[in-house]
């Protein structure tokens, strides 16, 4: 496994130091699945209110280190039987590289090498260090040795070798393995162009956080936990959640963002924040999609639910101010980029992963379902799996080994993901609800909240990828810094962008 990333921050650098693999029975700690965008945090801490102004270039610039290849972690196959297959496990793309979580990995493989004497797995772990595990598997592709299964890795992480992996599906068929027994949506959220290259296993689905707390001061009713559910006599829809984010929003003065005496320069308590994210994400709020004619992948094309869904966020900012400009955003008020740990804010939409990040026992929160918007409930999903390589030279084996691995307590446990088989849930959640008391955590909102993915997801496969995605981090980095936009314009360029980086796609 969500911790991945293209884009790296110091946040997440400690947030993937939090997930352990201790004692008998260890609590799950999940963090960012593989390759979550996150915007960097501001390098300065600005004046609120004010927008960033970027850093002055220089003159000499110092040039860039070269950062050698991580020295992988390849252990042999222990308690093998003889004549067994090599199955080559590579751990890299995403979590599972932690020098706490080796030895619980190392541990399955000799488990399962001495209980069955067909295959031999070998762990292979790559850390994680910027893009280097990635170039790591590149260069073993290029050599002929490519590894067998891939995992935990999440859409992006696979999207960066598009077209590399095996059809599962018909894997599982030769194995007799019964696909039947999965929710069909989490079968197709587990596809890449198509192509089901892995069985759903670990899931981050999302929902809003909210700290109840802020809700009492204000005498306001929680938000709804079923989709469907009125609020205060209304429909659960955009309209109304901005009105009570824009309540949820106070100024030093005690205004709330309703009110024209409200004072968007000092503000003391925001009302709604997205958590680690790019425009991408911000648009799977409103409604999953792809930027780019499907005839034509190299035709950049703007879905209008993106094109509302950035207007409403930018509103939200700068207009409304129920959201926190990038100034707040780095500034202490707000935990310096870990808006939802600060207290200082009453709702923030993110994943189950984002438990890792706030004090889950001190502050008084719960969770609850997204809006309705234009009649559609949509709730962004990350996903890690185990993925086979197309170049594996065993890979009929390497299902037989995969499918013992989905369905693994242990590694659910290890990598933190909601289990995709709904009977082992109830234990994961306990596990939890340990860690989160007093509180009692309605956890029926996220179960509720996978079966409505966006799809496709906002982590697909994109021509010129690491260029496309560096184009949503930056445009959400332009509406969180920049006041006076004209949308349309804006979304306009960033469409003549993405076709041009489209079009110089290899």
């Amino acid at each position: 496994m969500k911790a991945k990333w293209l884009i790296l921050v110091s946040l997440l650098v400690i947030v993937s130091m939090l997930l352990t693999a201790c004692g008998a029975a260890p609590t799950p700690t999940p963090v960012p699945p593989t390759n979550t965008p996150v915007p960097p945090p501001p390098t300065a801490t600005p004046k609120p209110g004010e927008p960033t102004k970027p850093p002055a270039p220089t003159n000499t610039p110092a040039p860039p280190t070269p950062t050698p290849l991580p020295t992988p972690v390849l252990t042999k196959g222990e308690g093998c039987a003889a004549g067994s297959t090599k199955v080559v496990w590579y751990v890299g793309l995403g979590a599972g590289t932690q020098a706490d979580q080796i030895p619980t990995e190392q541990a399955w493989v000799d488990k399962f090498n001495k209980s069955q004497s067909e295959a031999c797995v070998i762990l292979n772990v790559v850390f994680n260090t910027g893009m280097n595990s990635y170039d790591a598997l590149k260069a073993m592709i290029a050599a002929g040795n490519a590894p067998d299964i891939i995992g935990p890795v999440g859409k992006m992480g696979r999207a960066s070798f598009q077209g590399a992996w095996a059809d599962v599906s018909a894997l599982a068929k030769d194995a007799g393995f019964d696909l039947s027994k999965y929710d069909p949506a989490l079968l197709e959220f587990t596809k890449d162009e198509g192509v089901l290259v892995g069985i759903p296993f670990a899931l981050f689905p999302s929902f809003i956080y909210y700290d109840k707390a802020k809700f009492d001061e204000a005498k306001l009713p929680y938000p709804p936990h079923k989709v469907g559910e009125k609020y205060q006599g209304k429909d659960w829809n955009l309209d109304t959640f901005t009105e009570l984010a824009r309540k949820l929003t106070v100024d030093k003065s005690g205004n709330d963002a309703t009110n024209a005496k409200f004072d968007p320069k000092n503000v003391k308590q925001f009302g709604f924040f997205e958590q680690w994210t790019d425009a991408r994400g911000v648009a799977a709020f409103f409604l999953g999609g792809l930027p780019y004619d499907v005839n034509n992948m190299k035709n950049a094309v703007i879905p209008d639910a993106w094109k509302q869904a950035w207007k409403w966020y930018y509103d939200g900012v700068w207009k409304n101010n129920f959201m926190p400009n990038s100034d707040y955003q780095g500034s202490d008020l707000l935990a310096k980029g870990n808006v939802g740990s600060s207290g200082n804010v009453a709702m923030w939409w993110s994943h189950t992963w984002y438990t890792c990040c706030f004090d889950l026992a001190k502050t008084k929160w719960d969770i609850a379902v997204v809006p309705v918007i234009n009649g559609k409930t949509t709730a962004k999903l990350h996903g890690d799996t185990f993925a086979i390589m197309k170049a594996s030279k065993n890979q009929k084996v390497a299902f037989k080994v995969l499918s013992k691995m989905i369905v693994d307590k242990d590694l659910y446990v290890l990598y933190g993901g909601m289990p995709a088989m709904v009977a082992d849930r109830p234990d994961f959640f306990a596990a939890f609800d340990k860690k989160a008391a007093p509180n009692k955590v309605d956890w029926t909102v996220a179960e509720a909240m996978v079966n409505y993915p966006d799809l496709p997801n906002h982590e697909s496969w994109l021509p010129n990828m690491v260029k496309a995605n560096d184009l949503f981090t930056a445009f959400r980095t332009k509406m969180d810094q920049t006041p006076g936009l004209d949308m349309d314009k804006e979304i306009e360029k960033l469409r003549t962008d993405l076709d041009a980086v489209f079009k110089a796609a290899p």
